[in-house]
């Protein structure tokens, strides 16, 4: 068989445009093969090595660092030759790289507020507040953008699947439904609006309309990207949540279990899920030796509290003690790269980790005590902090039946 047949080349590389869209619906033609195909054949294309540099930073994971400084100095030639605005997003990468998110957050958010149509620097904005824990910054950079746009916009179903994630993180999932509903209907296989539209139903207490929209629109999100995986611990969070027990425990055997391995963010969404199941009285005990290996072979204790979080509760509950040690060790003495890391650390992620060693040891008053302490500071979006206020209710139910449980907007009691 001819060699090229066995091992074909690429197809002819999309545009940047287009590349970068399908970056930013999360689409299956988000791929890395046709970026890395456009930039063969065209070595000076700014926009093209602006979009490899921006994955990177996107992926909020210390292992794309490496990969973010090779994409920077390959575009360090072309990019001088560009316009200011091309440097500055070299600059905000930079800052990224130097592990300086609040810099580099600031850098993105002037981009956008300089163009508004610049919806890259938009989304990498958010990305950089949504590191930070910064929910406002996350719905403000968007609201600021989306004066500009009108409907007529090419790109317009991606500004408003942006804006609806800010508003749904800023408290307000009414308008955010409406946003990423109106996004749907402009692009139907628009993964990010899709995933946006699951935030809200489920910031609304509607879990079952979340299984309906992602059954209904599976051939939509199903599509090889890398929401795909991600918007199935949406589908399977949701299930628990309507007691469809068996359906969630399928996904995170079949489907989020087997990508763990990959990295953080696949480890975590498995780890949430099984933590949730068995919250819901689930017997996943086979899953937590699978999850513990997966934070094992990747994770980078101090980057990030909810990875910090995640991976605690694996290792807790597959009795790697010497993993748990190592980790609070680390967070607790260091060396951490950005200034301000080691502070949240001690003040944010220790405490939270020794909430989750109590309650696995059965310590729930602990457990309550210092999960009350830390629940409003905790990262990720606020679906994912979720899984900590529900921790902090079954810690109360287990320590006294009859205690008055604490408010949680997003729990019904």
């Amino acid at each position: 068989m001819n060699a090229q047949l066995e091992n074909p080349r690429p197809a002819a590389p999309c545009s940047a445009d287009e590349l970068r869209d399908a970056f930013l619906r999360g689409s299956a033609a988000d791929s890395p093969a046709a970026l890395d195909a456009l930039l063969e054949e065209r070595p000076d294309l700014v926009a093209a090595h602006l979009l490899k540099i921006a994955k990177a930073v996107a992926a909020k994971d210390v292992r794309a660092f490496a990969r973010l400084e090779r994409a920077l100095s390959a575009a360090q030639p072309h990019v001088e030759l560009a316009g200011e605005r091309e440097r500055q997003h070299v600059a905000a990468a930079s800052a990224w790289l130097a592990h300086r998110p609040l810099l580099a957050a600031h850098l993105y958010s002037t981009i956008s507020a300089n163009d508004p149509f610049d919806l890259l620097a938009l989304r990498l904005a958010q990305s950089c507040w949504f590191f930070l824990a910064r929910r406002a910054k996350v719905h403000a950079v968007a609201e600021r953008a989306l004066k500009a746009w009108s409907p007529r916009d090419t790109g317009y179903d991606i500004m408003l699947a942006l804006t609806a994630f800010g508003c749904d993180e800023a408290g307000n999932a009414a308008r955010a439904a409406t946003l990423a509903s109106r996004a749907l209907e402009i692009e139907p296989r628009n993964p990010f609006a899709i995933h946006a539209l699951a935030h809200a139903l489920g910031a609304q207490r509607r879990p079952g309309a979340v299984v309906r929209l992602l059954e209904a629109r599976s051939a939509d999100w199903r599509v090889g990207g890398r929401l795909d995986s991600h918007i199935a611990w949406h589908l399977a969070a949701a299930e628990v949540e309507i007691g469809d027990l068996a359906a969630a425990r399928m996904t995170l055997d079949t489907e989020l279990a087997p990508l763990a391995a990959l990295g953080p963010s696949a480890a975590g969404d498995a780890t949430d899920l099984a933590w949730r199941l068995e919250l819901a009285g689930a017997d996943v005990r086979a899953a937590w030796e699978r999850l513990a290996d997966a934070w094992s072979l990747h994770h980078s204790p101090g980057f990030w509290a909810p990875d910090d979080l995640l991976a605690g509760i694996a290792y807790f509950k597959a009795g790697r003690s010497e993993h748990a040690d190592a980790l609070q060790r680390n967070l607790a003495d260091g060396p951490h790269p950005r200034r301000c890391a080691q502070r949240a650390a001690r003040g944010l992620t220790l405490p939270a980790l020794a909430a989750l060693e109590a309650f696995v040891r059965g310590g729930f008053a602990a457990a309550e005590s210092h999960l009350r302490a830390t629940i409003e500071r905790m990262g990720g979006s606020l679906l994912q902090r979720e899984l900590f206020e529900l921790t902090l209710r079954a810690a109360c139910r287990r320590r006294a039946p009859f205690a008055t449980l604490p408010e949680a907007s997003r729990i019904p009691a």
